[in-house]
C-alpha cells in the first residue's frame, strides 16, 4: 500500500519535472486510485483541456498508463468501454535514478548509445525517426550521424534489454470472475502462489506489455519480404519489378520508423544495479574470484529473469562459467 511519504515524494518529483498542474493530476490519481478523465476533472476542478494535457504528459513520460474496462450497459448494445488511468508509482521514483542509469550505460556502451538513451529518458517515448532527428539537430562537425548507425545502436540497446517497445496504449483489463474473487481475497500469499498480479497497477502493466519477442525487437528491412512479393509479380518486367520491390520495402521501413515507439526499460537498469550490488557484496566479503564467478552466473541466467525482484536465479550449466 502506498504510504503518505511515498505519495508526497512522488508528487514532489513530478512537480520539479513538469510543474504544479501535472503534479495536481498525478496526486489525484495517487490518492484516489484509477480514475476516468471525467472523475479526474471533478476531483481536481481543472478544465477538461488541462486534465487531458496533464495526462498526455504523464503517459508520454511513462508515469501513467491508460487501460479500458468493460461495464454492462443495461441495454441491448452490450458492455460499454470505459477508459481509466492509473499511476505507475515505481516509474516516478526511477526518474531520480536517471543519472545513475546513464552512468551504467557509459561503462558498457559507446557515447552514441548513451545519447540515444538520454533522449528517451528526457522525452519519454520516441520513434526511430524522432531519435534520428534529435541526433541530427545536435551533431557536431566531423561527427555525422546516419540512420543505419543509429539503427544499429538501437538494436544493441534493445538486445541488452535497456530499451524496449512501448506497451499497448489502452489494454483491456478483464473483470475478475466470481470464481476468481474468493482466491484473490485470501491474501497476497495465495495471489503470489497462483502467479496473479496483486494490484490493479500490476494487472494493467502486465496486460499492456507486448509479448517478449515483440517487446525486445527492432524491425529492419529483410530480403524475405522481397521473396514473398516475387510470387505475385511474375507478369511485371524485371526493371519495373525491382523498382516496385524497393519502393514497397522503403515504405515499410519508413512506416516502422515513424510508428513503432520505444522507451527506456527501467527494469533492465534496476536489474543491472541489483546484479552489481550482489557482485560488489561478494567481492567485499569473499574475493575477486568468487565475484567473477557470480558475475558470470548472473550474466548467463539474466535472460531467464522475468521480474526485477527475483528470489532465485535461473538454472545454468556450470561449463558456461568456466
Amino acid at each position: 500500500m502506498l504510504t503518505e511519504y511515498g505519495t508526497k515524494h512522488a508528487v514532489h518529483v513530478i512537480t520539479n519535472h513538469f510543474g504544479d498542474l501535472v503534479a495536481k493530476v498525478c496526486e489525484c490519481l495517487l490518492r484516489k486510485g484509477p480514475l476516468t478523465r471525467q472523475n479526474v476533472k471533478r476531483y481536481t476542478e481543472l478544465s477538461d483541456e488541462q486534465v487531458k494535457n496533464a495526462l498526455l504528459v504523464l503517459i508520454q513520460q511513462n508515469c501513467v498508463q491508460a487501460f479500458t474496462t468493460e461495464q454492462p450497459d443495461g441495454f441491448a448494445d452490450g458492455p460499454k468501454a470505459n477508459t481509466q488511468y492509473v499511476v505507475l508509482f515505481d516509474n516516478i521514483l526511477h526518474r531520480v535514478r536517471f543519472a545513475k542509469f546513464l552512468t551504467i550505460l557509459s561503462q558498457e556502451f559507446d557515447q552514441q548509445c548513451v545519447e540515444l538513451v538520454q533522449g528517451l529518458l528526457e522525452h519519454g517515448r520516441l520513434t526511430l525517426k524522432q531519435m534520428f532527428d534529435r541526433a541530427k539537430s545536435s551533431e557536431k562537425e566531423g561527427n555525422l550521424v546516419d540512420l543505419d548507425s543509429l539503427r544499429e545502436t538501437l538494436v544493441k540497446l534493445v538486445t541488452a534489454h535497456y530499451v524496449e517497445r512501448c506497451p499497448a496504449s489502452e489494454p483491456l483489463l478483464m473483470p475478475i470472475s466470481e470464481e476468481e474473487g474468493p482466491a484473490r481475497k485470501k491474501g497476497s500469499k495465495s495471489a503470489k502462489k497462483i502467479g496473479e498480479p496483486e494490484t490493479i497497477e500490476q494487472q494493467v502493466v502486465e496486460a499492456a506489455l507486448p509479448m517478449e519477442a515483440m517487446r525486445f525487437s527492432v524491425v529492419t528491412n529483410v530480403e524475405s519480404d522481397v521473396g514473398e512479393k516475387e510470387k505475385n509479380s511474375n507478369n511485371v518486367t524485371p526493371g519495373e519489378k525491382r523498382k516496385h520491390d524497393v519502393l514497397e520495402l522503403d515504405e515499410c521501413g519508413v512506416a516502422d520508423e515513424q510508428s513503432v515507439v520505444y522507451r527506456a526499460n527501467f527494469e533492465g537498469f534496476i536489474r543491472r544495479l541489483r546484479h552489481k550490488g550482489c557482485i560488489d557484496h561478494v567481492r567485499a566479503h569473499l574475493d575477486d574470484g568468487a565475484a567473477n564467478v557470480l558475475s558470470a552466473m548472473l550474466q548467463a541466467t539474466s535472460s531467464a529473469e522475468k521480474k526485477v525482484k527475483t528470489k532465485n536465479s535461473g538454472s545454468f550449466i556450470s561449463e558456461l562459467i568456466a
